[in-house]
């Protein structure tokens, strides 16, 4: 299961799961799932989504960007466990303890397999 560790001046405020199904919007409007108050936040900043295989942040072109390992991203970014991700004053871990990107690239594929989700 993918989540997320939000986390300012490093105190965690909260955990939040991440839906396979739903994308997690972020931004300072009381209308997104993950609402930040900070003045660097854009009212619809960026949002977490899965895509096919991993799980992408992608930013909404806002004026203060969204940072992902301290670059700024220009669209979106597949991530990867552990992956820190800067909105305003605010830190986003990302933690997928499903399965691993870096594991599971490393693995052949077999088109005649079966897959168990």
């Amino acid at each position: 299961m993918a989540k997320i560790t939000l986390k300012l001046n490093d105190e965690v405020i909260k955990e939040i799961s991440i839906s396979k199904d739903r994308e997690l919007t972020i931004g300072r409007d009381q209308r997104n799932d993950l609402q930040l108050d900070n003045l660097a936040v854009s009212r619809f900043h960026a949002k977490i989504y899965k895509q096919g295989w991993p799980y992408y942040i992608e930013d909404m072109k806002t004026t203060n960007g969204t940072y992902l390992n301290d670059k700024m991203i220009s669209w979106k970014e597949a991530l990867t466990n552990n992956d820190i991700i800067t909105i305003g004053k605010y830190v986003l871990i990302y933690h997928d303890t499903s399965l691993d990107y870096e594991d599971a690239k490393d693995r052949s594929f077999d088109p005649n397999a079966t897959i168990k989700v």
